[in-house]
This record gives C-alpha cells, structure tokens and sequence, in this order.
C-alpha cells in the first residue's frame, strides 16, 4: 500500500468518538477511535480472555471491552485520567442518575447562594477564562464539594470538566494551545446556567448506557508489568505517547487544575518527565544530563546522531528525548512479553516523528524492538494520515507471542 494514497481517515481519531455514549464524555485529540478497537477485537482468530491497555488514556480500549463483555484491565500513569477512566467503567444505577440530576435542578435555581472557590493556580487564568467565567466555574466547583454520594459527585465532575471547556476561550485545534477572543460583556449567566443543564443531561443520559462486565484503571507506570498481572492477559490493544515531545497533559492542565490533580507548575512538570520519554518542563533541563543504556538498535543511535547535529540549539536534547522514549518503550515492551499468555496478541497505535528532517520511523523500530524481544509474525498497517505534517502517519503495530 503506498503512504500517498493513504487519507486522514477522521473515523480512525477522537472525532469519532464525540458522540458515542460514554466515550464522548471528554475530548482528547490524541485519543484513537471505538471503530478502531473493534476492528481489532473483531479481526482476532481467538476470543481474548483479557485485554490489557498500558497507556488507558481516556479508557477507549476498556470501555469498548466492557461494551462487549470482554474483560479487561488498564494502567496509567496520570491520576486524573486514572480517575476520568474509571468512572467512564462504572455502573451507575438509575436512582444515582436520577439523584445527580435533582442536584443539578437544585444547582441552578439557588446557584447564587453558593460562593466562589479559590481559583486554580493556573498559568494566565484570565487568558483560559475571562473573569466572570472563572466565578461561576469557581461557584460550580464549590457546589461539588458538597456532594455526598460519589456517584453523584463522579458524574458531576465529569460535567464540570465538559463546561471548564464549553466556557474557556481555548481551542486545541493546533499542536499548540491557542485562545480565542472573548469580550467580558459577553457572559450571559442564563446561558451559562443552560450550559450546566444540557452537558449535565448529556452526561446522565449516557451514563444510564450501563457496560456488560466492570473494569479498572489502575495507577502505574506502564514500563513494567506488576507481577500480580503476569499471565493474567492475553491481548494488548493500546496507543502510548508518539515520539513528538508535545508534553503528556498539554490538553488535561485546565480539568488537572480545577479538579485539584495539580496544585503547581512543578507538578505538571514532574508528571511530564515522568511520561514515556520525557516531554516538557523539567525535561528540558534533565534531557541533557540523561544517559542512554545502549540496548537499541545501532540504527536508533545513529538517527539520534543525525538530530544531535542538526542546526538548532535544542538538536542535543531532541536526541536524547528520541533516545529515552525508545529505551522507555523497549523496557514497556520486554515486561508485556514476559506478562502475556502464550500465544497472546498484542497491537500499538503509533506515529512516526520528524525532528529538524531527521525521519524517526517508529513503525520500524517498534517493529525490530519486538521482534528482538521475541514477538513472533510481527508487521504493521498504516491507519491514517495525520494532518499536521503530509510526511506523519499513523501506524498499527502487531506481534505475537509464540505457543509453547
């Protein structure tokens, strides 16, 4: 199949998934689609037993199993999305949705007696919100501190997260964070008051779409596998972080901040370099002074090499990010292995990268890193063009491990 022939393919990205059930609850561009899991789960020669996703992300791969009755677990490691996954798993009977909704009722018609919560240390607040925005999303926020039940109040934080952006100047229609112009006397608080209905009647409605069998999204770093989990999973169906060091939660700070899953700037930082290769903040300063295991193929270092050379003061860092990321997924990789089942599959959804024109194709290297590892009938498809660059594609990974 030539590459040039190959289209943006929209069905195969987050778009799809805007207006599935639960899977449409909270927006993520990197996230891949529902259609693109079933074509995998359908195309097995084998009914799996258990589905593990390291990278859960926001829970496509678990949520579609539990739509079907497969069972499955998840990792990951950023509390919010360990936090949005699983209540995106959970079972909500009908009298919670019910109670979530005559709070909601309760909300709206005595929101001014709730006051304002302190607002989120955010970088530039007034640039993401304009000042009346943010009192009636910090009164919001103070009204779900007095939720009892957690059901009610896991549902209502998942709304509250669909209205921080529905009342944000921000778009995310770039690589880049970028910001619309609003005028303060735009604010209507009837309008926001409506918004609170419909997201929060959305949101119940889809709950009441119950999954077949529970699942669980558990917080850990996915470069290894937790001995309790080993032999317990015979299917991987999971997309990490592609090699483009655009940081982990470029997309989650305003949810991480309102939600209080970061409390400072060193926190996001912290996070970030903790991801697979390290990507924003402090990695630019611990980048440099990282050393590379050498447990890659040649053929990796000498790519580095070429963007180590390349005409940008930032070439060395890129080099050893490119290196990290591959040594981080090479040790993901050999724990998955030595965890699956004989005889198991397992499928990544990733893109390659250019830095500086250096090509990084991840397709092979994924490729010549499992099969070195020992997966067996290992090979790749293209899913898609991606839009921001005609030389990016997105690829899907496949190996085996062979049947003793």
């Amino acid at each position: 199949m030539r590459q040039a022939t190959i289209t943006q393919n929209v069905q195969y990205t987050y778009k799809y998934n805007s207006s599935l059930s639960r899977h449409g609850w909270l927006r993520l561009t990197p996230a891949y689609s529902v259609q693109l899991v079933e074509e995998i789960l359908s195309g097995l020669d084998y009914s799996p037993l258990c589905v593990m996703d390291p990278f859960s992300g926001t829970a496509t791969t678990g949520l579609v199993c539990a739509n079907k009755g497969i069972p499955s677990f998840a990792f990951e490691i950023n509390p919010f999305l360990v936090w949005l996954g699983n209540a995106k798993l959970d079972i909500y009977p009908l009298d919670k949705v019910e109670k979530f909704l005559s709070f909601v009722n309760s909300l709206i018609k005595n929101f001014e007696d709730y006051p304002p919560a302190e607002f989120p240390p955010i970088y530039h607040l007034s640039r993401w919100w304009n000042p009346p925005q943010a009192e009636f999303l910090a009164r919001l926020k103070y009204a779900s501190k007095t939720i009892k039940d957690s059901a009610v109040a896991q549902l209502f934080g998942v709304a509250f997260c669909r209205i921080i952006i529905e009342l944000s100047n921000a778009t995310f229609n770039h690589v880049s964070t970028s910001f619309k112009n609003k005028e303060e006397d735009t604010f209507s608080l009837g309008a926001a008051k409506k918004i609170v209905f419909s997201v929060c009647e959305i949101v119940a409605k889809s709950a009441l779409s119950q999954p077949c069998v529970t699942s669980e999204v558990i917080l850990h770093d996915s470069r290894s596998v937790p001995l309790r989990y080993i032999g317990k999973y015979d299917t991987v169906i999971t997309s990490p972080p592609y090699p483009n060091r655009i940081s982990y939660i470029r997309e989650l700070r305003p949810y991480m901040y309102w939600m209080d899953f970061l409390e400072s700037s060193e926190q996001a930082s912290d996070l970030d370099w903790k991801a697979i290769g390290g990507t924003w903040g402090k990695a630019t300063s611990l980048l440099g002074t990282w050393e590379s295991n050498n447990s890659l193929p040649q053929y990796v270092y000498d790519i580095a090499k070429k963007i180590s050379i390349a005409e940008n003061k930032s070439a060395g860092l890129m080099a050893n990010y490119v290196l990290r990321y591959f040594e981080d997924m090479y040790r993901h990789l050999a724990s998955v292995y030595a965890g699956l089942a004989d005889g198991g599959k397992v499928f990544y959804i990733i893109g390659n990268s250019n830095f500086y024109g250096v090509t990084v194709s991840s397709e092979k290297i994924f490729i010549d890193m499992m099969s070195i590892i020992g997966f067996t009938n290992v090979d790749c498809r293209v899913v898609r063009k991606r839009n921001c660059n005609k030389q990016l594609y997105e690829y899907l990974v496949f190996g085996q491990k062979s049947l003793k």
